[in-house]
């Protein structure tokens, strides 16, 4: 009994700790000093390969990735510069996002997004592709955690989410 009193007052004493810190430092900050800093470098998504862990999701169209993509990129019947311009209207919307950098012809965009709750920081990069024909464009996406080994599927939700909204956006602008 004595084992799990004292057992019981260290949960406890981390928990008080914990919040404590929280409210001091602030999430984000207690999340930099439990895991790290967070490291960002911008990607290639011809030469892109994924580490073996869950928590990413890779979005492109065929044969522009050498890495195995989660899922085929839409054509769009827009141009680039309109698909950029829908994209980047939708990412004014999205809570915890902040944009990171951008390619010096502005065609690929990196953005940090933090979880609602525990604010744990994902990193999401997206190109903008113009194919052959001059009305018509894709893009390539890549959304990845930097803590932990699995996501629960949060960078899955994310993209399908955002990539609906994106079809409901240019849907609403063309027709």
């Amino acid at each position: 009994m004595f084992i799990l009193k004292t057992l019981l007052r260290i949960v406890i004493a981390l928990i008080i700790v914990s919040a404590i810190g929280i409210g001091v430092l602030g999430r984000e900050r207690m999340l930099e000093i439990v895991f790290g800093s967070v490291t960002y470098s911008p990607i290639e998504f011809k030469t892109l390969e994924r580490s073996p862990r869950p928590n990413q999701y890779l979005v492109c169209p065929p044969d522009f990735c050498t890495a195995k993509a989660d899922a085929t990129s839409p054509v769009y019947d827009v141009t680039q510069d309109v698909l950029k311009k829908a994209w980047l209207t939708l990412m004014a919307e999205q809570p915890h996002l902040t944009q990171l950098s951008m390619s010096p012809d502005a065609s690929q965009y990196d953005f940090m997004q933090r979880t609602e709750w525990v604010r744990f920081p994902d990193t999401i990069t997206v190109k903008f592709i113009a194919l052959s024909t001059t009305d018509q464009s894709t893009l390539a996406i890549y959304s990845r955690s930097h803590y932990g080994y699995s996501d629960w599927g949060v960078n899955r939700e994310r993209i399908e989410g955002w990539l609906k909204s994106l079809d409901r956006h240019l849907a609403n602008q063309t027709g």
